[in-house]
């Protein structure tokens, strides 16, 4: 008779336990798509936060936020919170190399039993004034003491006359030629751009080109060399 009564009193605790964690609900305020709308590229990360509530009767634990690549990242504020409370997450999105409609995700880890893996997905559209073509450069056939070239068309996307300001590389390694520095609606600038390696390293880094465009008052472009040996 007393085992019964253990039995029924832990199965007892099992459903209460059980009633308790239904009580959990983590909700996104605003729903579960954010958008960081249009993005002019300048090599700046772009922020957002979203606002998690705990809208149960019962605590919730976030125990982990994750995200689907490495050019997005979120923070979160807090890990615990009580009926009712709220907490925000963090993002940042770097949109260099990208361009037109992105998607990403933000995965939260949490205690809700009906939602233990809450998706957020995040939709923007990367833009660009100055627009490049390819929209890196690769060094392909880099070698220690020998020239290799490189061109990216630099294409003024704006209803505006756009001039070119200044071109900044990462190494003094690599040198550049710019076709022409004021671009009309429509009109596009060659930049020419070489490298002589001097040692057996890898190149990686960005150029900056800046410019008189109020959306875009700079532009970043990936740049990188495999060097090996001459």
């Amino acid at each position: 008779m007393r085992n019964q009564f253990i039995y029924v009193f832990a199965a007892l605790l099992t459903i209460s336990g059980w009633i308790a964690d239904a009580n959990a609900q983590l909700t996104v305020v605003g729903g579960n798509e954010v958008s960081f709308g249009k993005i002019y590229q300048t090599g700046e990360m772009v922020h957002k936060v979203i606002t998690l509530k705990n809208a149960g009767s019962d605590s919730i634990s976030i125990k982990r936020v994750s995200t689907s690549c490495g050019c997005t990242a979120a923070l979160l504020a807090d890990s615990a919170l009580a009926p009712g409370q709220v907490t925000e997450v963090k993002i940042q999105f770097n949109p260099t190399g990208y361009i037109g409609g992105v998607t990403k995700y933000v995965y939260i880890s949490n205690s809700d039993p009906k939602d233990q893996l809450m998706t957020v997905k995040l939709t923007g559209y990367v833009a660009y004034a100055l627009q490049p073509t390819p929209g890196y450069v690769l060094f392909d056939n880099a070698r220690v003491g020998r020239l290799d070239s490189a061109e990216v068309t630099l294409s003024n996307t704006t209803n505006e006359v756009m001039s070119i300001t200044g071109v900044t590389v990462p190494t003094r390694e690599i040198t550049y030629r710019l076709s022409k520095k004021v671009l009309k609606p429509g009109e596009f600038a060659n930049l020419d751009l070489y490298i002589t390696p001097t040692n057996p390293r890898d190149v990686d880094g960005y150029i900056v080109v800046r410019t008189t465009s109020d959306k875009q008052p700079q532009l970043q472009i990936r740049v990188f060399a495999g060097l090996i040996g001459g």
